[in-house]
């Protein structure tokens, strides 16, 4: 079985000024075809755990991390999806 686990950070900066991601939600996503529907079904949950219309109003990264268990060779990879910031 593959589990999929979607992190949502938002970028904030210190006290002291230097920026750093701040984890907002992990979640697991499983029995999804690819990493692509994994995201879409975490930033659906996200969006009604939170309340939201777009999940982009509490964060501004996501990252995925593959977990395969069971009959399948246990590993993990890392993906990392980024929104820019749009400048005025």
């Amino acid at each position: 079985m593959t589990t999929y686990h979607v992190k949502f950070f938002k970028s904030l900066l210190s006290s002291d000024g230097h920026p750093f991601k701040c984890l907002q939600r992990v979640v697991d996503v499983r029995h999804c075809k690819s990493p692509e529907r994994a995201v879409e079904a975490a930033k659906h949950r996200f969006r009604r755990a939170e309340q939201l219309s777009d999940w982009k109003l509490h964060a501004d990264a996501i990252e995925t991390e593959v977990e395969y268990s069971g009959a399948e060779e246990r590993s993990s990879a890392r993906s990392t999806t980024r929104r820019r910031r749009m400048r005025k």
